[in-house]
This record gives C-alpha cells, structure tokens and sequence, in this order.
C-alpha cells in the first residue's frame, strides 16, 4: 500500500545502516530489567521491544544504560552494560527487533550528580560500594530538596570512566546492535563536564569552552575505537536547558558542529530541558513543540537531526520532515501508548492510533521504582499475554449489559466486543467517560478526555452499543433485565465526589457541613462547562484533601467564575503533592499565583457555621482562625457507586464491579480492571 505520509515512510541512513522509515523509538526508561544492582534484562524485555518492532518502528534506541557501577541511581530500574553478562539478554532483544526489520541501538549513560546512592547502600550490595555521586565539580543538584552533592572526579576517575563507555559499546557490539548512543544530555554526567553549571575546575577538564567540551569528545572517541567503522556512533543533546545558569540554544548551536569537527559522530538526537518538567511535557504543549529548537541545530549540523516533543500524531510528524525540522521522528510516550502507532499510519489507520496524553504516569511509575506504565494502554510490559494477535475470539459469545460508560467500562466494552461478545453500555449522563470526562474539563486538560473518546470510538467500531442518558436506579432493574437479558453485567458505575468532606483524616464528614454551601469540584466543572456558563459571586474556599490536579485547577477555574476570592486549603505542607511525580506541580503553581489563588496549607477545617469556617493548624492545633465563604467547594474523598450491586446479586444474576465501583482510584487502575476482565468474559 502506498505511505499516506511519503516522508515519515521514506528509508533513510545512519552512516553504513538503512532504515526502513524515519520512525524513531527514542532513549526511555528501560526498566525491564532484573533489579537495580545487577540491572541484567529480562524476558520482558524482549518482548517490550519487539512489540514496537513488529508495530513498524525504524529504529529503536534503548534508553539510559549504566556504563559503570559509580552511575547506579535509586529508585530507578535501570539496566547496565558494564559486565558481560548483559550480552546474552541483549543480544535476545537484539534477535527480536530485527527479524521484523527494525534497527537497534543503545543509550550509553552515567548520572553523574544526578545519581541515587540509595540501592547501593542495601545491607547484602556490596559493601565496598561507593555511597556518593559523581561529578566534575563539587556543585549540590539543585532539581529538589535532600539531593547530593557530588564527589569531584579525579584524573584516574575520569580515565576509568572514558574506558568504561568503549567496553560498554564493545558489548554492544558483540550483542549484535547497529549502533550506540551518549547519553550527552538532561544534566547526566558529560553534561555536567559540558556546562559551566556544574563544570567549576580549572584543569585541563574545565574553566574554558575546550576543556569542558573535552570529556564528551574522549568519550565519543572511546566509543568509535570501540565499536569500529562499520557502527554507527550517535548522541542526544539539550537544545536548551531552561535553567539558570545553564546551557541553552545558542550555546548548544556552537557545541553542535565543534562535536562534529572533532569525533566521527553520525547523528544528533535533540531533546530539551534538564529539568523533569520539560522532558516530559504537559498535555497542554502543542505537538512538535520542539521544532524550532530543533531546526537551529540542523541548520548548524552535516549529520542527521531526529527530533522529539510531545508528537503524538501522523500529520505533524510528517509536517515537521516536509519542514526542514528533523530528518525524523522521535516518539517516546507516544509508543508506550500505542506501539502499532507506525503501522496504523501506514496502513491509513491513523485514526485508530491511540494518542498519548501526557498525563505522565509513565515517569511517576519509574520515579517510584516500578516500570513503565501508561495511564490507559494496560498491555505495556505484559506484551506476552495481552499483546497485538492475543486476544482471542470467545468461544461461546455472552451478552454483557456495562452500567456505566466511564474508563473501565469503555475499556471492558472495548475487549469484550472485539472478542464477540455482544455488548451494550448503559450511561447515566449525557456524555460519556466518567471521570476522565470531569477531569478534562479543568483548566488546561482538555487533552485527558481524548481518553475517553478514543475508548468510545474503538468500542462502537468493535460492534459495541453504547447509549447515554440512560440512568439506572434499583427500581429500573427488573424492567431493564427483562429487555436486555444479559448473561452477565457489569457494574462500572464510578465513584462520586463527597460534597460532605468526608475524608480520611477524621474518618468522617465535616461537622456543621449542613450548614454551608457546600459542593463537590466536580459540580463546579460541570456548571460551567454549560453552554450558558456559570457564576459562582463571592468569597469561595475549596477544601483539597488529596493533593492532587483536581483541587488548584478548580481553584484557578473559579478565579475566572466571578469569585471574589479563591482560597485552597489542604492539611498538607503543599498544594498540589501528589503532582510531583508526575512533574505537573511546575505548571500547576504558576497558574495559582498568577490567578491570585490565596494557598493556606498545614490546615484543617474545625467545624463549618453557615458561611463561616473554624480552621486550625494541624501542627500547632491551638492556633485557630476564621474563613468567610460563599461557595465551599470539597475536593475530599470519594465513595463507590454500588447501590446496585446487592440487589443484582440477589435476583441471581451473574455481576461484577470493576474500576471505581469497587475502590475509588485512578484511570490506569479503572482501564486495566476493564481489560482484565474483559478477557475473562
């Protein structure tokens, strides 16, 4: 079939290697390995990786590998290549990928400062571990509070290290892998020799431009004496770092082409920021975000650019190539997300592609010490049971009746329909997606319903039926039993915000709540996404008890609903907690100061009188004061919809609840119970 996209589909070369497309698998967090110290791949691994080989990926890039045992980071799972027994699995992954006509490279990499010496010092490691991080100079990181300040390298240090990078690419090589890659940026280890930031010596490997350039030439050196003539040799670097101090794109616009005037490099892959914030980017960044900054270096470069930035879809892939931006397209989140992403393009499906969200629970998985998952594709890392060809056609086809039309019933009608069951989903509301649905309607995530209608849309092209406006009360049941006649329901009825306060701190509603204007958040969202809006006049307090978007954002909403006031409260030390993981707490904080939201933290609510609030300190409880509110908005906990659980049970049918229905949670945990059990059905 003819490429709807002629550049994305058009094969290109790295050097001595021709790839099919320019479809990029870039450098993520590899975390398919056996544990953190022996870092050794897995079977999941393989299968990881080649799954996005058959989905008609070009080229993939194994992200970050530890070149030596100095560069072990806690809490991420991350994999090694400085001993030999890495060879083995690597080569399986290496096998994989190319019987389905991908090329493989991997990502050379040392945290340097950026380092965690937590795993390495774990009673049973070994105790002759170095407990400190690395780095040119003794500069503290400064991304967060409690990080490291580094070790200074030695002479001996740095030589060792520069060795370390060649037998790691020697292993690579002996793997079977195309090519590898330095690691040169996101503030890990040559970018620390690179910048003046970190960089503060005054030898030959610091003080001038030359000397801090020095380590990542040697570095690229070692890694051509290494893996020879025939391999090709690549890096990434920042365009910018978007920190003070820092390197940026004019800087980086010099570094480019003296790199290439000085080592035998093959291609330069540009990423941004040193800061988590801009690696992963919000949902609110346009797609090919990056364009620009990758142009300047391709106007500057001899070699290949591949470019990255939020692109999630075939269109602006290809706009960026026919652009002159890049020579091709990195997807990372995008192909957890949807690993079939190439061939659905090809194949002139692109409306089928899942789209990634960036609602990065990708990196609040890693940064926990787990695995990459996404927050709505349930087969990432379990590629072997519920990957592309394995979900098989039901034997006997059951009629399934889905109560609720939120993530995990989408999902389930999803499965089940595309296993042939007959299905139909029942929606009280007349929009469909349930949380996600409320959720997309704060300010700046309209992107997170895409959730929702992808789920939708893919459920009706499996032949499920999916009606709204259709709520279901007990009193409903027998008439709807008796004209649906399902052999099994499923009740994916959600969970409803509590407009009470109830939450966990005291166990119980708020006292006096009765009394005031109380409202859940997502009452607020839904009044004004009305097309005739809505006001909310006078001095609004939202309660926030889980720390997570859903409180600020709401707050910021109602700075533009007509309050004259909006303050958040929470009994946390900060707003917005539950947000760093996932690096939105850097884009959710501007918007709060420059609304003139008033943050009170360390607070609790004593009791509520009307329009007053009795708060307290909860660190200092007799320190007590007064709130005035016209509107008290809770963003507190959440209970279970199951009011029609017990009565399904006792009139004998065969139910079960899923998602919310069964604990208040997230979408990852609703979408991969709706999977789950749809391929029980």
């Amino acid at each position: 079939m003819m490429a709807h996209y002629p550049n994305l589909f058009s094969e290109w070369s790295i050097r001595n290697c021709q790839i099919k497309n320019r479809v990029v698998f870039p450098p993520t967090c590899p975390t398919w390995v056996s544990d953190p110290w022996n870092g050794l791949f897995i079977d999941m691994a393989t299968d990881y990786y080649e799954e996005r080989a058959k989905g008609g990926v070009g080229l993939i890039i194994i992200g970050g590998t530890h070149v030596h045992p100095s560069s072990i980071m806690a809490p991420l799972l991350m994999p090694q290549l400085f001993d030999d027994r890495q060879i083995e699995p690597l080569s399986k992954i290496a096998d994989a990928v190319h019987k389905h006509g991908c090329k493989l490279a991997i990502q050379l990499w040392h945290s340097g400062v950026r380092g965690f010496p937590g795993y390495k010092q774990a009673p049973g490691y070994d105790p002759d571990a170095t407990w400190y991080t690395v780095s040119p100079s003794q500069v503290p990181l400064g991304e967060f509070p409690g990080a490291s300040t580094p070790k200074e390298l030695n002479e001996d240090e740095i030589q060792e290290l520069i060795e370390a990078y060649g037998s790691a690419a020697k292993r690579a090589m002996t793997a079977g892998l195309d090519g590898v890659e330095l690691h040169l940026s996101h503030g890990y280890l040559p970018w620390q020799f690179l910048s003046p930031l970190y960089n503060k010596r005054s030898d030959r490997w610091g003080g001038s431009y030359e000397n801090r350039l020095r380590f990542p030439l040697e570095v690229l050196r070692s890694l051509r004496r290494a893996v020879g003539d025939e391999p090709f040799v690549g890096y990434r670097i920042n365009s910018t770092s978007f920190w003070p101090g820092d390197l940026e794109i004019e800087d980086v616009c010099k570094i480019v082409p003296d790199i290439e005037q000085s080592a035998e490099i093959d291609y330069v892959d540009v990423s941004a920021g040193v800061h988590h914030a801009f690696i992963h980017t919000p949902m609110e960044f346009e797609g090919g975000w990056e364009r620009g900054y990758a142009r300047q270096i391709r106007e500057v470069s001899n070699k290949p650019v591949l470019a990255v930035g939020r692109i999630t879809t075939p269109d602006v892939a290809e706009a960026l190539l026919e652009a002159g931006d890049a020579d091709a397209i990195c997807l990372a989140r995008q192909l957890f997300t949807d690993p079939y992403w190439a061939k659905k393009a090809e194949e002139g499906q692109a409306d089928d592609i899942r789209t990634c969200v960036a609602a990065n629970f990708c990196w609040k998985s890693v940064s926990q010490g787990g695995r990459i998952q996404c927050v709505y594709n349930p087969t990432i890392g379990r590629e072997r049971a519920w990957g592309e060809g394995t979900l098989k056609k039901a034997q006997e086809p059951k009629k399934a009746l889905v109560i609720g039309g939120g993530p995990a019933g989408l999902e389930y009608a999803r499965v089940a329909a595309a296993r042939g069951h007959t299905v139909t989903v029942l929606e009280g509301k007349s929009e469909l997606g349930g949380h996600v649905r409320l959720q997309s309607l704060l300010p700046s995530r309209s992107e997170f319903g895409e959730i929702a209608r992808w789920l939708a849309d893919q459920a009706t092209k499996n032949g499920a039926e999916l009606r709204t406006d259709v709520p279901v009360s007990e009193a409903d049941l027998e008439n709807l039993l008796e004209n649906e006649r399902p052999d099994h329901v499923v009740l994916a009825t959600g969970s409803s915000v509590c407009s009470d306060g109830f939450q966990g701190w005291t166990g119980e509603s708020l006292p006096g709540w009765e009394s005031g204007n109380c409202i859940g958040w997502d009452e607020v969202l839904t009044a004004l996404s009305r097309p005739t809006g809505a006001s909310f006049p006078g001095d609004v307090v939202v309660i926030d008890d889980m720390c997570d978007v859903v409180a600020p954002l709401t707050a910021v909403a109602l700075t533009k609903a007509g309050a004259n006031s909006v303050t958040l409260l929470t009994r946390w030390p900060m707003v917005g907690m539950e947000t760093i993981l996932d690096v939105y707490l850097d884009w959710i904080l501007p918007k709060l100061y420059e609304s003139g939201v008033t943050m009170l933290c360390d607070h609790f609510v004593r009791r509520i009188a009307g329009a007053k609030l009795q708060i307290y300190n909860v660190h200092h409880e007799k320190e007590e004061s007064e709130l005035v509110a016209d509107w008290i908005v809770m963003a507190t906990g959440r209970r279970s919809e199951t009011d029609l659980l017990e009565p399904l049970k006792k009139m004998g049918i065969s139910v079960e609840a899923i998602g919310d229905a069964t604990a208040p949670r997230s979408t990852y945990e609703a979408v991969y119970e709706g999977h789950r059990q749809a391929r029980k059905l």
